[in-house]
């Protein structure tokens, strides 16, 4: 699937996504089913309850985002496309659409958002990145692609409210270099 095909696939939703993933925190994440239990904690229910609701009624989705290799910082990887596409603002956390072709078969990547200390929303992501100074990140899922290299789901990742502008990273787990990424784009938490 090519990059264009992706991301008309996002924005037309002509594809389902595989999977459905509610992340409450680092470590701490669910693949959603019709009898995945709603969790105790309030502020868990109240993002986990909006996130079902978004599934059977979406609300209004930016324009898809492709994304590229970043060789930088990253390793290319010959015929590795994707794409994302997420709401401008959600209440409890970040909803996105991710959808990955030409990589590695049944590998696992780590998919990441990564701040800038000047950018908005910064300071809420989980993690420091060693020797980044007050650049911070959160590895907020790993993610294995199917046979062909390919990977859909859906995800809600909480996150505190405020205002973000982050960039995307899909890492490989053998090296963590990166091999997909989109730069920095903003979105709100409501």
């Amino acid at each position: 699937m090519t990059i264009p095909l992706i991301l008309a696939s996002l924005q037309l939703g002509g594809v389902v996504p595989a999977h459905n993933v509610i992340v409450f925190g680092k470590g701490e994440s669910a693949v959603l089913h019709p009898s995945t239990p709603v969790p105790q904690a309030a502020a868990k229910a109240a993002f986990s309850r909006a996130f079902r609701t978004d599934l059977e009624q979406p609300a209004e989705f930016a324009a898809p985002l492709d994304l590229a290799a970043f060789p930088q910082w990253g390793r290319l990887v010959a015929g590795a496309s994707g794409g994302i596409q997420f709401h401008r603002s959600f209440p409890g956390g970040f909803v996105v659409r991710v959808a990955l072709d030409g990589l590695l078969p049944a590998h696992p990547y780590i998919l990441t958002l990564n701040g800038n200390p000047k950018l908005a929303g910064n300071a809420n992501l989980i993690d420091p990145v060693p020797g980044g100074g007050s650049e911070r990140y959160f590895d907020f899922q790993t993610v294995t692609t199917d046979a062909r290299g390919s990977y859909l789901a859906a995800f809600a990742i909480a996150l505190p409210p405020g205002p973000y502008d982050v960039r995307f990273y899909v890492k490989d787990t053998a090296d963590f270099k990166i091999v997909l990424y989109h730069d920095f784009f903003p979105f709100g938490v409501e």
